[in-house]
């Protein structure tokens, strides 16, 4: 039987995203790619923005009038310094923005799971589905979360309750990318491989992909442990 995950300790420690965004100005270019859909946006295509800020605060793109262009998350450590989330018209990211984007993308995938003989899959696909630099696969009950920017950790709780919700778990695992694990100062205690919610893992997780099995390690193994 499933049950829903219960808040780690972990996700407790996590900072609280910064109610003030960040304005940034960028370059002709940068503006021209944003506009054709481009979910990156590097240092260098930053012409001059309104403060500092740390990795997961809220940045809004304008375009040379002054306009909005878009808005993302920013990442000071990174050379990908914003992770772009929406673009064109202004829109609130917030709890409701977030379970919308995870359930367009379990619905996209919920043909795997309808057919049988599937237990094993990736439910979000990162750029693909509107969250750059986040992937998200599912191993039978456990779901393991992979970050590719430390802008994704002050979301990390949000997270954890909208997937219980959009793809029923019973365990909740951690993986970063090395990047990102050797920033300590912005992982607040989080750990490559650390389970966010649940109970331990004893040995690998036995999972089907039409009718196949496979083993995982999603603590220890390579990407999120397949």
């Amino acid at each position: 039987m499933i049950t829903p995950p219960d808040r780690n300790s972990l996700l407790a420690k996590l900072p609280a995203v910064a109610e003030r965004r960040i304005a940034v100005h960028v370059t002709r270019d940068a503006e021209r790619h944003i506009r054709s859909g481009h979910p990156w946006l590097f240092a260098d295509s930053i012409v001059r923005q309104s403060h500092e800020g740390k990795p997961g605060d809220l940045a809004v793109i304008f375009d040379q009038k002054r306009r909005f262009l878009a808005i993302g998350l920013y990442d000071p450590t990174s050379p990908i310094r914003m992770r772009i989330l929406h673009q064109g018209t202004p829109t609130n990211i917030d709890t409701a923005w977030f379970n919308e984007q995870l359930a367009a993308a379990a619905a996209v995938r919920a043909p795997l799971r309808a057919a049988g003989g599937t237990t094993g899959y990736r439910l979000l696909f990162g750029e693909n589905d509107g969250l750059p630099g986040l992937v998200v696969d599912c191993y039978a009950t456990t779901v393991v979360v992979k970050i590719y920017t430390a802008a994704w950790i002050p979301y990390l709780s949000v997270l954890n309750e909208l997937l219980a919700t959009v793809q029923p778990y019973q365990r909740l695992i951690l993986r970063m990318s090395r990047n990102v694990a050797d920033l300590p100062e912005y992982l607040y205690g989080l750990t490559d491989g650390a389970i966010l919610s649940g109970p331990p893992l004893v040995g690998p997780i036995v999972f089907h992909e039409n009718h196949l099995c496979f083993e995982a390690d999603p603590i220890h193994g390579q990407k999120t442990g397949f």
